[in-house]
């Protein structure tokens, strides 16, 4: 037994904590393991208490006094956990506090009275894409159903709590990640980067709940599962690839990066890979078990191939332009970062999930704000990674300039209420309340899904919008000839559903040019025009929108 250690000591193992454990623990990774690192110093200070005791002097009374091995051992609590949950509050906070403003409107953007039209359906009994049908993947309608059912109305603003409790859940999982490469700093500078983007999109982009801003926490979640490389996390990341697909379609493409993340830090087995793309495939095809997968995979992805069309485009290279310029602008430190940090091999994936992003913004040339929300992640993480290593001085400057426009934006949406849609739309969604019962249906001939939301009615001919029946595209021009990207299959679904379940009242938006349905008045599509004739009289018009009510059998 050495000197300076008594019988009961001994006993207790105390004499194991010599110099070489100590020095293992040093040698531990300090940014992967911050509790091994609180370890580790522990481990330090019982040594050294060790070596004061064989010395003798004012410790050797401690060294023999008895040790009860049966005593409760008080630990005290680590300060890294400490911060972490600091930290994990810190950014929830703001997160909610961001979209304070969308807590006091209920609609933001016409996203939302499309999916909240989808839930009011499915909640009456209703299947997505078959008895109600939009162009989009079925999570976020389910979400919405589901707080529909828990709260008992329709109100919207808890979904946009959820929107950005999710957000700050997506820094959080970006924060780890590059936590995990450099250190807290880089976390902290990823997660506060993502808030801070996400916040300074235009007020009706930021503060939406629409499908960017529910895909955008699986979506980090694959980035940041990918890049750890065991079979698990590749399994993990395929799954989460699949639920972001499954509520922003534009995901899909994110398989490429996962399965190099998955391959590259998974000591290059094609395995991992393999694990990715299997998993996010039958992460999709589970869908199959609440809709019918042929129509959700019809008109999610193979019948939206006019969307992608150029052609007709109005103005892409401006539309572009400024896209460009409101995003650099937004987020000018994340982009200085990222560059800064420069070309390295371990972030080539990240790199790629940028890229893949970008598409996804650029695909169809629409240029929505909310699109960017795919940018961002990869983008954060890389500018976490270079934010590590500037120097103090410079990261309070680039705070200020990450903050500035996001706090502007936040500032302009709160003292400025949203503009969604017409002032015609609220007061036709008034007659139709008073003019049919809660289980009626209504059609609607235009572009106004938050007409039937308005009206808490639920749409006959199945679709939310009749853009599938006409070929109508966004920042397309409008005319004619967009009837022949009329996606196939809609408007024999369109007539089937109106002679199955007719509506009570039909609103005709088009003799009021109502979003630019001026050119598709009734007759483009003869067979629909005869059903109304044939089953319904017309009984007036609204600010122009021509109101069809239903003969009385």
């Amino acid at each position: 037994m050495p000197p300076g250690i008594n019988a009961e000591e001994h006993e207790l193992g105390i004499e194991g904590a010599d110099e070489g454990g100590s020095d293992r623990d040093d040698a531990r990774d300090q940014e992967d393991r911050p509790e091994d690192e609180h370890e580790s110093r522990s481990g330090r200070g019982v040594h050294r208490s060790q070596s004061d005791t064989s010395r003798g002097g004012s410790m050797s009374a401690r060294a023999d006094a008895p040790v009860d091995a049966a005593a409760p051992v008080r630990e005290r609590p680590s300060p890294t956990r400490r911060a972490g949950w600091l930290f994990a509050v810190a950014v929830m906070g703001v997160a909610v506090l961001a979209h304070l403003p969308g807590y006091l409107h209920q609609l933001t953007d016409t996203d939302e009275g499309a999916i909240a039209t989808m839930a009011m359906v499915v909640n009456r009994g209703g299947v997505l894409y078959r008895d109600v049908i939009d162009r989009k993947p079925p999570m976020p309608a389910f979400v919405y159903a589901g707080s529909f059912l828990l709260t008992g109305n329709n109100d919207l603003r808890l979904l946009h709590l959820l929107a950005a409790l999710a957000l700050g859940a997506s820094a959080l999982t970006l924060a780890w990640g590059a936590r995990r490469v450099a250190g807290a700093v880089a976390g902290w500078w990823s997660a506060g980067l993502l808030v801070a983007g996400a916040i300074a999109l235009r007020p009706h982009d930021a503060q939406a709940a629409n499908f960017a801003h529910f895909a955008l926490l699986p979506g980090c979640g694959a980035i940041v599962a990918a890049r750890v490389g065991s079979r698990r996390s590749a399994l993990l990341a395929g799954v989460l690839l699949g639920l972001a697909t499954l509520t922003r379609q534009t995901w899909l493409i994110g398989v490429v990066p996962a399965a190099f993340a998955a391959w590259s830090f998974g000591g290059r087995r094609v395995g991992r890979a393999a694990i990715v793309v299997g998993a996010t495939a039958l992460t999709i095809a589970a869908i199959a078990v609440v809709v019918p997968f042929g129509q959700f995979w019809h008109w999610t992805f193979s019948g939206n191939a006019s969307v992608l069309d150029v052609s007709g485009s109005i103005d892409v290279e401006g539309r572009a332009a400024i896209a460009l310029e409101l995003f650099v602008l937004a987020n000018a430190a994340a982009c200085w970062l990222a560059v800064r940090r420069g070309w390295r091999r371990t972030d080539l994936d990240l790199w790629l999930w940028l890229a893949t992003g970008i598409a996804a913004f650029v695909a169809g040339f629409r240029f929505f704000g909310h699109y960017s929300l795919q940018v961002l992640p990869p983008l954060c993480l890389l500018a976490g990674l270079g934010a590590a290593s500037c120097r103090p001085l410079l990261r309070r400057a680039l705070f200020v300039v990450a903050a500035v426009p996001a706090i502007a934006v936040w500032t302009l949406a709160l003292v400025t209420p949203p503009r969604v849609g017409e002032p015609v739309v609220p007061a036709l969604a008034r007659y139709v309340d008073a003019h049919t019962r809660p289980d009626d249906l209504v059609t609607v001939w235009g572009s106004a899904p938050d007409l039937y939301y308005r009206a808490n009615r639920s749409p006959a001919g199945a679709f939310v919008t009749t853009d599938f029946l006409v070929g109508k595209s966004a920042f397309h021009r409008d005319s004619r000839a967009r009837l022949r990207d009329a996606t196939p299959g809609a408007r024999s679904t369109f007539l089937r559903s109106l002679r199955a379940h007719p509506p009570k009242l039909f609103l005709d938006t088009s003799t009021a040019h109502l979003r630019g349905y001026g050119h598709y008045p009734l007759s483009v599509v003869p067979a629909v025009k005869a059903f109304v004739e044939a089953h319904y009289r017309r009984v007036g018009t609204l600010d122009r929108v021509t109101i069809y009510e239903q003969r009385p059998r």
